[in-house]
């Protein structure tokens, strides 16, 4: 069963030539009972994915 689903999200701050592409693109699946962790480098876009 799934409990969190994310499908092509993108997430754009800013317009025009300062645009700044946070999250392209992003799909994942959380099942209910499966243990999570999302890893990256400072500035990759986790906190702005689970903040969405």
């Amino acid at each position: 069963m799934t409990a969190v689903e994310f499908k092509d999200v993108v997430k754009i701050y800013g317009k025009g030539e300062g645009k700044q592409v946070a999250v392209d693109h992003v799909s994942f699946t959380i099942e209910k009972g499966e243990f999570v962790v999302i890893l990256g480098q400072s500035g990759a876009g986790k906190s702005t994915v689970l903040n969405m």
